[in-house]
């Protein structure tokens, strides 16, 4: 598959583009610095200049993907509205199939989540930043999109990841959710892709 990936440069990000060279892959890794990702190296790696503040510029490099994942986040100080113009960028690409990095507790997982955990989460976002999650999901979403919401994320090893759809997911986490591991969330967001299992739904990732 040839397989864009959006957020390229994020902690979450460089995960994705790994696992999908491990697997074979021809990835565009997108970047506002290319120069960020010098060190990661790979015969099937393109390393491309794009901003989703220039849609167009996430437009192009999409056109002729599979696929694309975005593993975009939210910082403190940067631009605002990257998500929700993000989601919009790649639903003009309109490529068969997204796979979209939300946040557990936010938007539709909101109600699994306990009041400590989206205080914790408004606090850390901030006003916008919540809310422009929240919004990019409602863009994004349709019949060929899955939006991964994974609980709290941490730098550890690669472990196995469940994925389970919200309108199935049997729990309530009522002080905080567990942690899991970006490279965990990363696998679990290439193989979705690679077999869309959740294709026009939202999924836990735990």
């Amino acid at each position: 598959m040839r397989i864009v990936v959006l957020g390229a440069t994020g902690a979450t990000g460089r995960h994705v583009v790994r696992h999908a060279l491990d697997r074979g892959h021809d990835v565009i890794a997108l970047a506002r610095d290319p120069e960020t990702l010098s060190g990661l190296r790979a015969a099937r790696l393109e390393v491309r200049k794009a901003d989703v503040h220039t849609p167009v510029s996430v437009v192009d490099a999409a056109a002729d993907a599979d696929g694309v994942i975005s593993a975009l986040g939210f910082s403190r100080g940067g631009p605002r509205n990257t998500l929700s113009t993000g989601a919009r960028a790649v639903a003009d690409a309109k490529r068969p199939r997204v796979v979209w990095l939300g946040s557990f507790g936010v938007g539709a997982s909101r109600r699994f989540s306990s009041g400590l955990h989206e205080r914790i989460q408004r606090l850390v976002l901030g006003a916008d930043g919540y809310d422009d999650k929240i919004l990019a999901d409602s863009i994004i979403e349709g019949p060929d999109v899955t939006i991964v919401h994974p609980v709290s994320l941490t730098n550890g090893p690669l472990t196995e990841a469940r994925v389970v759809p919200l309108e199935t997911l049997d729990r309530r986490w009522r002080v905080m959710p567990p942690s899991i591991s970006r490279a965990a969330v990363a696998a679990a967001m290439v193989s979705e892709l690679e077999n869309p299992a959740h294709a026009g739904r939202t999924v836990a990732v735990f």
